[in-house]
Parts: C-alpha cells; sequence; structure tokens
C-alpha cells in the first residue's frame, strides 16, 4: 500500500472514529437530561385511595346510569384522578340528562361546601359547578380553596391554568402551570397545557417540546 493510500485509509478511520465518539456523546447527553428532568419529582400516580373512590362512582353511575348526580359526581372524580377524556364524556352528559342540573348542582354543591368547608373534593365539585354556569372566577377562586386545604394538589393547578387560559389570561395561566410542575414535572396534562401557552405566545419552538412531552409522559401513563 502507498503512503497516499494509507494517509487515506488512516484518516478515513480517523473521521469515523471521531463521528461514533460525538454519536455516543450526544446520546449521553439526552439521556443524562432526560434523568435530570424527571429528578424534581416523582411521577403522579393514583392513590389505592382515590382508586377506590373512583371505583365507587363508577359503581354508582353503572347502578343508576341516568342519575345526572352520579354523572357529574364521576366526572369530578375523572378529573382529579388523571382520566380526564372520560370526565368530560361524563360532564357532557350530565348536562344531556338535564339540562337544569347545572343550576341544581351548584346550589346542592354550595350547601355541601357550607357544610363541610375542609373537604377539598366538595370544593373541587363546587368548582366545577360554577365553570358550568359561567363562573369562571368563582371556579378559580374555589381551586384556591382546594390548594389552600391540599397544596399539592396538581390538578387544582391544572384546572385553574385552564380556565385562566379560557379567560385570555395566558401569562397567568402558564405561571399557575408552571407552579403546577414545581409540584410534579411529570404530569402530561400540564406540559401540554404549558405547551399551548406557549403557542399562544408564538414560541412555537418550546410549544413543540412542551407538547411533545406530553405526548411522552402520556405513553407512559402520567
Amino acid at each position: 500500500m502507498t503512503n497516499d493510500k494509507l494517509k487515506i485509509k488512516n484518516e478515513g478511520f480517523y473521521i469515523i472514529n471521531n463521528t461514533a465518539k460525538r454519536c455516543l456523546n450526544l446520546t449521553l447527553v439526552i439521556v443524562n437530561l432526560t434523568l435530570l428532568t424527571a429528578l424534581p419529582s416523582i411521577a403522579w400516580r393514583i392513590t389505592p385511595e382515590l382508586q377506590k373512590e373512583l371505583d365507587q362512582k363508577k359503581a354508582a353511575v353503572s347502578a343508576a346510569p341516568n342519575d345526572p348526580h352520579a354523572r357529574f359526581d364521576l366526572a369530578i372524580t375523572m378529573a382529579y384522578t388523571n382520566n380526564l377524556q372520560d370526565g368530560w364524556n361524563n360532564l357532557k352528559k350530565t348536562v344531556e340528562l338535564d339540562p337544569t342540573f347545572k343550576k341544581k348542582g351548584l346550589e346542592m354543591y354550595e350547601k355541601k361546601v357550607t357544610d363541610s368547608p375542609s373537604d377539598w373534593r366538595l370544593r373541587f365539585r363546587l368548582a366545577f359547578a360554577y365553570y358550568f354556569n359561567d363562573r369562571k372566577k368563582e371556579a378559580i377562586r374555589e381551586l384556591e380553596n382546594v390548594l389552600k386545604i391540599d397544596p399539592n394538589n396538581v390538578w387544582g393547578y391544572g384546572y385553574q391554568a385552564l380556565i385562566y387560559g379560557e379567560l385570555n389570561e395566558t401569562d397567568t395561566a402558564m405561571a399557575v402551570t408552571k407552579r403546577g410542575l414545581e409540584i410534579d414535572s411529570n404530569v402530561a396534562a400540564l406540559h401540554l397545557l404549558l405547551g399551548e401557552g406557549y403557542n399562544r405566545k408564538g414560541d412555537k419552538w418550546k410549544g413543540f417540546l412542551e407538547t411533545m412531552e406530553a405526548v411522552r409522559l402520556r405513553a407512559l401513563g402520567y
């Protein structure tokens, strides 16, 4: 082999070797970043207590599928147990079954909260009752009361952010979402909300990244 051919061959090995090293280093960086992202919190998981509640509410609907109160009750339990789409479907079904339930439900849960002011579950239901009566500021207030009772309730932050977004208070919605992510950075719904906020602000790249993170976490069941 001539010196020129040997030189070309060595340069080829050098390029391939360095390329491989760069790929390996990039992979390690990505892995490390993923691990660091997961460190601030333990991914949200339903507790045995909440699972039992969810099962009870489902059983109540199975026993009385045309009872709007049972549907509403199940929908709100689903709202704070990461069953968002099923919860929304049951809320819609509640109105279909009884268009007057909005008003009746609000009156009922105002009384229940007055009787048991420290029950965050009742306040969650009252918040949604306000929301469906188009009293969104009062719904936000009740979700704030939920957080006073249960400061680590990420769903309280999530639904506050959602309502602020509907009120076109995007900066506030994003700030509230970030507060929820400080508690648990592995909640897919919160990343989706934050992504929507970035998109509204015109930052499509950050919006894309947050949406992809939501997709990744959702695939993992978070």
